[in-house]
Order: C-alpha cells, then sequence, then structure tokens
C-alpha cells in the first residue's frame, strides 16, 4: 500500500482500517490478561500502587502536551468524545472538567466496551456516560449541542476528513470548545510510511495547512501549539502536531 497526502479514502480503505483497529486492540487486551495480569492489577490498584483503569493509547501524552487542560471550566453540561478509542482522552479530562452528561463515541464502541479495566467498560457499566458507535461522518446529533467535543489524533481514521471536521465543529454549540489534537504529514513523511505495517489504519494523511479554513473564522483560540517533529510522539512519520483547543464564535 503507498501511502499519500489524501482528505478522503473509498468505503472498502475504511473498513479494512477499522478492522486492522479492531484486531489491534482486542489482541493488546488478551495479552494484557494473560497469566491473571487482571487479577495482578486489581490488587495492586487495591493497595493505591497502580490505577483504577489499565491501558493507555498515549492519552497521558496528550493531556501533558495540553497543558493538562487548564484552558477547561470545571463544568460543562454535555461533552462528547469523538473517536474516543478503548481507553479515551475523557478520563484525564474530566480531573479538570465534569461533564453533567458525557457521551463517548466511535465506530468501534461496542467492542470496547467489552474491555476489562478499561474506562469505556466502567462508565458504561456505571451509568455514567451514553456510547454513540456511529461512524463520525454520519454522527445524529443536532447543531450546537455540545459545550465541549474532543477529537485527538481520529482524522487520520476516517473516510472523509472534510465531513467529519465539519461535523464536530457543528455539534459544537456556540460558546462551546473544541479540542483538537492531530499527528501532521507532509510529502517527506510518506517516504518512511511506505513499509509501515499500522499504514492501512491509518489511511487519511493531512498537513498543518489543511485546517487552517477549518478553524481560523470559526472558533477563538484557547490553546494552540505546534509540535516541531521532534517533539512529537512519532518523529519518523510525523513532521509536526497540531494542538488546539478554541471556543466556537
Amino acid at each position: 500500500m503507498k501511502a499519500k497526502l489524501t482528505d478522503s479514502v473509498d468505503q472498502a480503505s475504511w473498513r479494512l482500517a477499522q478492522d486492522w483497529e479492531k484486531n489491534h486492540w482486542i489482541s493488546a487486551q488478551k495479552a494484557r490478561g494473560k497469566y491473571g495480569k487482571n487479577f495482578i492489577w486489581r490488587l495492586l490498584n487495591a493497595f493505591g500502587l497502580v490505577d483504577h483503569y489499565r491501558g493507555d493509547d498515549w492519552n497521558l501524552w496528550w493531556k501533558q502536551q495540553f497543558g493538562d487542560y487548564a484552558f477547561l471550566p470545571s463544568t460543562v453540561t454535555n461533552a462528547i468524545e469523538v473517536g474516543c478509542g478503548p481507553y479515551t482522552n475523557m478520563r484525564h479530562i474530566m480531573q479538570r472538567c465534569k461533564p453533567e452528561h458525557l457521551f463517548l463515541s466511535d465506530p468501534l464502541i461496542r467492542t470496547y466496551v467489552g474491555f476489562k479495566l478499561a474506562f469505556v467498560a466502567d462508565a458504561y457499566k456505571k451509568g455514567f456516560c451514553i456510547l454513540d458507535d456511529h461512524p463520525l461522518e454520519e454522527i445524529p446529533y443536532r447543531d450546537s449541542y455540545f459545550d465541549l467535543v474532543v477529537m485527538i489524533n481520529v482524522l487520520d481514521h476516517v473516510r472523509d476528513a472534510n465531513k467529519c471536521m465539519e461535523n464536530a465543529v457543528r455539534i459544537t454549540k456556540h460558546g462551546g470548545i473544541l479540542i483538537l489534537g492531530q499527528d501532521l504529514t507532509n510529502e517527506e513523511d510518506l517516504m518512511s510510511l511506505s513499509d509501515d505495517p499500522g499504514l492501512v489504519a491509518h489511511p487519511v494523511k493531512l498537513p498543518q495547512e489543511w485546517f487552517r479554513p477549518h478553524l481560523a473564522s470559526r472558533f477563538e483560540p484557547l490553546f494552540e501549539k505546534v509540535l516541531s517533529r521532534h517533539e512529537g510522539r512519532e518523529p519518523s512519520n510525523h513532521y509536526a502536531t497540531l494542538l488546539f483547543a478554541g471556543r466556537k464564535h
């Protein structure tokens, strides 16, 4: 598979990416549960030696890059994380900002809700979140519904990044906050991506300039930073990383 800069892919490519993602996280969960590791984790947690939740898809790293989300208010009414994955960024965000109503959205959410010691499963079991399994292109919520919309490293997994970005903006209320984090890709990066076994899982590749028309006139920046290649998570694959939080006009 040859990598290219693109903001949309066909249905077959997207489905292949979703299957790769699903199998990847199921395999990771099985490995974590081998040899009684989940029981040991619970025991360590009982003594305060480890966190209650197990597993992290760079979520703690994103929290640190966003300055521990210090720009957020202490409470909001409606909050959603789109493309939340199995571990979510919301579990860290909620240490700073408590939503009255929490929505977790991901096409694979029905798989993730079965993962042991994961935030999604715990939140759903305890009844303090609403699950949504629509692709972001088809997200069903009405305009201006959410006080907080979180979308971190999601757009490289979708079918149509423009439509997804528009929907994320659409469901953010006027005066509400959008948090956007995204690894960025340029032509130079494509050379090192050509043999990446995980390439199928990230079919969309976006440069920084792609985001300007979506953000510049629509949001008042609360936090804005672009990490250089050596500051990012995968320096060999991404020339920069976009960190943006803004209040919708």
